[in-house]
């Protein structure tokens, strides 16, 4: 509507001196009645503008959100339909334009014009070669040890070979000594590695032994798997210099915090000294053991690339998290608020797929890494699935438990905040209050660079960092086999 000029408005509405009284009225009756119908046109052509400019601009501000999602951040995987803008067939994920990842699968992983454009950079610096990334991981294994040696007649060294175990499980296997032992030779407070140690569990070559291992895993026994070209190449690609922050960015993550060394995971709960869950109850007085926060990576880093005389078991550490939900997480919609899908891309080996290291894909859980700074402590505890665990970085010393254990461990109850964890400080058994703990028994590994341990259903693992370290993992179904076990334990 074109509005009328000032001075055309100031003439309409000049005073006329000639006319009498009654006709001024009626000029000014007709002249207010003017100006009140040309305000009423005026409001509704000006509202009817306005609603058309907040349209556009609404659009235009959708399609600019858009745009930032898709070349900003990592797209998170959708749940349900349609997920920025994109349509689904059945459970499989468009691809990009951009490029496509050579190990990218159907159904999950990151299709964000950013990490497509990360994975078009580095990808032609890294091509297939199976030589290669296995010698790039014999040269990050640093550490050297020897172990047990095998002796029949001994009844405390392993009756068979570790790096040439039977074709099935022997009997009693996997051999364990007594858990005082292994904590006294090596303190866990103490993360620098010792000339020896208590293994029991048998190591697998997947390119010469995977018919062994795979015979270990459905008899759901405990094992190391190394020399995988699949997990070679992705440590060999985590451990480029500066290629980790590129991949996170700036984007916060879970991470936790803690005054000391020890991390123990717990369930949140309400601020009461007593809490009902299930038949248990809470102790009065009970605290979180760690404090739950969120950082972006270089911010981690920086907590972790300090000098050793910060690194005690005294002083504070950080443990980092990274989650990729995939189909198994969230099925209600709900994941993560900084989900990493582009772990199913930068680690195909945990794809949902048969293979050796899910024993059941469909079930899969998600994958999780945990990035550790030397020293870091996770107390032990057991999970309640199968669970795989591969170290990218740096190393790892694992002491391991048979569920058979469990009554001399001291677990907190179901129900507790860290129901299912020890609540022995393994650093200083208190063996007057749990006498029970010094006749439990155990066997140890150390991860390093391109291994991987499977871990049946309910095995207690205690976890220490012996430097800094990115270790992934992740869960498939729920084994049965110690089920009766745990059970017998109060879960």
């Amino acid at each position: 509507m074109q509005r009328r000029t000032a001075a055309a408005a100031h003439d309409e509405g000049a005073p006329i001196l000639t006319q009498d009284k009654v006709s001024m009225r009626k000029t000014r009756r007709k002249r207010v009645s003017s100006h009140a119908a040309y305000s009423v046109r005026e409001i509704v052509s000006l509202f009817l503008a306005l609603c058309v400019m907040l349209v556009c601009i609404v659009f235009v501000a959708f399609k600019i959100s858009s745009t930032v999602d898709n070349h900003s951040g990592h797209m998170h995987y959708p749940r349900k339909a349609e997920a920025a803008g994109e349509s689904r067939e059945g459970n499989s994920l468009p691809y990009n334009p951009i490029y496509q990842v050579p190990e990218v699968h159907p159904s999950v992983g990151d299709r964000s014009d950013r990490y497509a454009e990360l994975r078009k950079t580095i990808d032609p610096l890294l091509p297939d070669d199976a030589t290669r990334s296995l010698t790039a991981m014999s040269e990050l294994r640093t550490i050297t040890y020897t172990t047990q040696s095998m002796d029949e007649h001994n009844s405390d060294q392993v009756p068979y070979d570790i790096m040439d175990c039977p074709d099935t499980p022997p009997a009693g296997y996997p051999f364990a000594w007594n858990i005082m032992n292994i904590l006294q030779s090596w303190p866990p407070d103490d993360p620098t590695p010792r000339p020896n140690i208590y293994q029991g569990l048998c190591v697998f070559d997947f390119q010469k032994d995977f018919t062994k291992a795979l015979a270990y895993r459905t008899a759901e026994k405990p094992f190391v798997v190394v020399n995988d070209p699949a997990i070679a190449k992705s440590a060999e690609r985590w451990n480029i210099p500066g290629y980790m922050n590129q991949l996170l960015g700036d984007e916060e993550h879970r991470c936790e915090y803690s005054p000391n060394n020890h991390f123990m995971y717990y369930t949140p709960l309400p601020n009461k000294q007593q809490h009902v869950r299930g038949k248990k109850k809470v102790p009065a007085g009970w605290t979180a053991p760690t404090q739950k926060m969120w950082m972006p990576y270089q911010d981690w880093l920086d907590h972790a690339n300090v000098t050793m005389d910060k690194l005690g078991p005294g002083n504070p550490h950080w443990y980092y998290r990274l989650i990729g939900c995939g189909v198994g997480m969230g099925n209600d919609g709900h994941c993560d608020k900084s989900a990493s899908e582009y772990l199913y891309d930068e680690l195909p080996f945990f794809q949902p797929k048969e293979g050796l290291y899910l024993a059941e894909p469909d079930t899969q859980m998600g994958i999780h890494c945990r990035f550790g700074m030397r020293g870091v402590i996770a107390e032990n505890h057991y999970d309640g699935s199968r669970n795989t665990i591969a170290v990218l970085k740096g190393s790892r010393r694992y002491i391991l438990t048979h569920p058979d254990q469990c009554s001399k461990l001291a677990l907190y109850p179901k129900g507790h905040p860290s129901g299912r964890h020890s609540a022995v400080d393994w650093s200083h058994p208190d063996l007057e209050a749990y006498p029970e703990f010094a006749s439990a028994k155990a066997n140890e590994i150390i991860l390093q660079p391109g291994e991987l341990l499977y871990l049946p259903t309910e095995w207690f693992h205690f976890i220490v960092s012996l430097e800094l370290n990115f270790q992934c993992n992740t869960r498939s179904g729920i084994g049965p086999e110690y089920q009766s076990i745990i059970r017998s334990c109060g879960f």
